[in-house]
């Protein structure tokens, strides 16, 4: 029998295993990672869907005998034989996937690559870029229905979707080639490597930038939102009705007059229950914690409120009904 079957035998035999292995790791880090970036959702915050991969066959033949690799062991030697990858937007998202990576206990783990540690030590070059982990059990574990012996290895990528775009691109010519690649070749992946560096940089300012437009949207939004659970008695769900209407009245009103909206809603609970009856008649309107803001500016001036009202007047009669006016 080859060396070849032998390898493919054993690899037959333990596949399932290292699939299962895959499955959990993937599992387990999306439930890790919901409760650190709530309350985005993890399959919005992750930009592709978590499913792990074997290598193939053939693949993982070529990589133990024909790549001049030198294993002393190559059946062990291998540890990307199951891999699971996370997808993120940007390069400070990879660090927060790599921090639950690390911390979940019942593993092990070791940096195969940390893209961040070779342009320290190579600024001048621009290649591949990404977090690369090898994580295995630190015990025998069963995962729906399949023991998993410990020590089983699964490679976990950690990339951006630039970095993922890029590595799509060069899988198989550039580092890992079934030509050789030509010094164009590299040459133009080196290029694509630092735009798209240099476009992660700006989506890095952009994301900044944003978040300070939006830090005073969110404070008043938490703010209202106590104010709405008080006097609706359910939870506000703020939606891209939030942000439009905060935009609207935001030279009206600031942080400071929280309490006076709360002084006011105090003076006038029955709007509670008219807020209670737009919500099952369906009105997404009533939930937003902003609707608080519009009946609170109604009372202080109908003309102004209506002057910058961004919706249609037919979505704001009902609420002026509510507080016995309406718009002529």
């Amino acid at each position: 029998m080859t060396r070849e079957q032998v390898f493919l035998d054993r690899w037959h035999l333990e596949r399932e295993a290292y699939l299962a292995w895959g499955r959990m790791i993937s599992s387990t880090v999306q439930e890790e990672l919901a409760s650190v970036i709530a309350p985005v959702p993890a399959d919005y915050f992750l930009r592709t869907p978590v499913a792990p991969r074997l290598k193939e066959d053939f693949k993982l033949v070529e990589k133990a005998f024909y790549r001049g690799k030198g294993y002393s062991s190559p059946y062990d030697d291998i540890t990307d034989k199951v891999g699971t990858r996370f997808v993120v937007l940007l390069g400070t998202e990879t660090r927060t996937v790599e921090q639950v990576v690390i911390s979940v206990p019942g593993w092990t783990f070791s940096k195969d690559r940390d893209y961040e540690e070779e342009q320290n030590k190579n600024p001048l070059r621009f290649d591949y870029a990404a977090l690369h982990y090898v994580v295995r059990p630190t015990d025998n574990v069963q995962f729906e229905g399949v023991h998993i012996p410990k020590g089983t290895p699964c490679e976990v990528q950690i990339k951006t979707i630039l970095q993922h775009a890029y590595s799509e691109l060069t899988h198989d010519t550039i580092y890992k080639p079934q030509i050789e690649a030509t010094p164009s070749m590299q040459r133009s992946a080196a290029k694509a490597m630092a735009l798209l560096e240099a476009t992660n940089d700006y989506f890095e300012k952009v994301t900044v930038d944003v978040d300070e437009v939006l830090s005073r949207v969110r404070t008043m939004t938490a703010m209202l939102s106590e104010v709405y659970q008080d006097l609706v008695g359910i939870a506000a769900k703020p939606s891209v009705l939030e942000g439009i209407i905060q935009d609207a009245y935001s030279a009206q009103i600031q942080n400071d007059d929280i309490e006076a909206i709360k002084t006011f809603f105090n003076d006038h609970r029955f709007l509670g229950q008219c807020i209670r009856t737009h919500i099952d008649e369906k009105n997404p309107l009533f939930t937003q914690p902003s609707v608080l803001m519009v009946y609170f500016l109604a009372r202080k001036s109908i003309r102004k409120l209506q002057r910058d009202w961004p919706l249609t007047t037919a979505e704001l009669n009902p609420l002026l009904n509510d507080l016995g006016e309406n718009i002529d």
